[in-house]
């Protein structure tokens, strides 16, 4: 065999490997149904993907009618000043019922969730007064015997609520 020869060999394919051309339409058809897969992920993609806000805006605020939740409060207070006057409430109790009054008092005209908050949140929550009525309540809160006036204690839960803009 001459090197010419063998070189013409080397170039010719082997006998058992087609090339594209050979498969007839298949290959078409093969490309078309591809092209339909692609052309499916892209329209479910489309289709699918969030338009616009993802979510509503919040309701305008409603306006809070500062008087009607004074004298509520004010009820309120008066409430817990009866129960502890009636002999319900010691000292101990006396306080903690008047810091919750206070804080679902702030909670109800500011919206600040007061009423979870600890003494260091209400500070930082800007409400002054109620956080200082609030730290007057605390070593009557946590002790066993309570040493404050509950006079003073009722008469500041009051001029927090009357005093509240």
């Amino acid at each position: 065999m001459r090197a010419a020869d063998a070189q013409a060999l080397a170039l010719l394919p082997a006998p058992d490997t087609y090339g594209p051309f050979g498969y007839g339409p298949w290959w078409v058809l093969g490309g078309v149904l591809l092209l339909l897969v692609l052309a499916a992920y892209a329209f479910a993609w489309l289709w699918t993907r969030p338009r616009g806000l993802l979510e509503p805006p919040p309701p305008p605020p409603v306006p809070i009618d500062v008087r009607s939740v004074k004298e509520k409060y004010l009820g309120l207070i008066d409430e817990v000043a009866k129960e502890h006057a009636d002999g319900e409430l010691d000292p101990r109790a006396l306080a903690q019922r008047l810091s919750l009054v206070l804080r679902f008092f702030a909670h109800e005209s500011t919206g600040v969730v007061a009423e979870v908050m600890t003494l260091r949140d209400l500070r930082s929550a800007d409400l002054p007064t109620v956080q200082g009525a609030v730290e007057q309540y605390y070593p009557s809160s946590f002790r066993r015997a309570a040493k404050h006036d509950p006079d003073a204690a009722i008469a500041a839960a009051r001029q927090v609520v009357a005093t509240w803009m």
